[in-house]
């Protein structure tokens, strides 16, 4: 990954010789790209690259020679990868196409005369400013993140108890409804009995009424 990125575009836009510098993303990194309007000195090149224990490799000698139409097929425009601890094998694997990992390259413009300097990494923008004269300095660290607010007590509602219920004072028993001496409950039916009436006693035919 390269940082300050708006930084470096700013410090290196306006020097001689570069044509155009851009920051372009991938999805494995972004990368920092410098299009020069004049050849590499490719012997600096290869100091600066020496003195930091990389190596310049050739890459892609063989589609490179096909014809044009057909070399575009095959081939994105990437001569040189700096790279390190690079082996015979890896050369020889890179000759024919196959792109080492490394931590810069750099490209021929198919459709132009211009050089463009692409920068996979920290360690190649170092190389680069080295290349071009200009005073390294690292970015600056990534601000630490901000801690999280502390979280807040979960505060469950408890349902209040019920106030107890008003003593009410005892209510009499329905009394029974009263009768009057003679009458009759309302609810009863009355019905009369027939009276018995004494009959005077008749004299007999024998008695003498005086």
């Amino acid at each position: 990954m390269v940082g300050d990125l708006e930084r470096r575009i700013l410090e290196l836009r306006f020097l001689d010789g570069v044509e155009k510098v851009e920051h372009v993303p991938y999805q494995t990194g972004d990368q920092f790209w410098v299009r020069f309007n004049i050849p590499l000195d490719l012997k600096r090149l290869q100091e600066v690259v020496k003195s930091h224990g990389y190596s310049i490799v050739s890459f892609a000698n063989i589609p490179s020679r096909l014809p044009r139409k057909l070399s575009e097929l095959f081939w994105d425009g990437v001569s040189l990868v700096i790279a390190k601890n690079v082996s015979g094998w890896v050369k020889f694997k890179a000759s024919l196409g196959f792109e080492p990992e490394g931590l810069a390259k750099v490209a021929t413009d198919l459709h132009g005369p211009y050089q463009i300097f692409m920068a996979t990494g920290e360690a190649g923008v170092q190389v680069l400013y080295e290349y071009l004269g200009v005073k390294y300095v690292p970015p600056s660290p990534p601000a630490p993140p901000k801690p999280a607010p502390p979280a807040k007590p979960i505060t469950q509602t408890v349902a209040k108890p019920l106030p107890p219920p008003t003593a009410q004072p005892p209510t009499a028993p329905a009394s029974a409804p009263r009768t009057v001496e003679g009458s009759y409950p309302s609810n009863q039916r009355h019905e009369a009995k027939p009276v018995h009436q004494q009959q005077p006693a008749t004299p007999t035919k024998n008695e003498d009424p005086t």
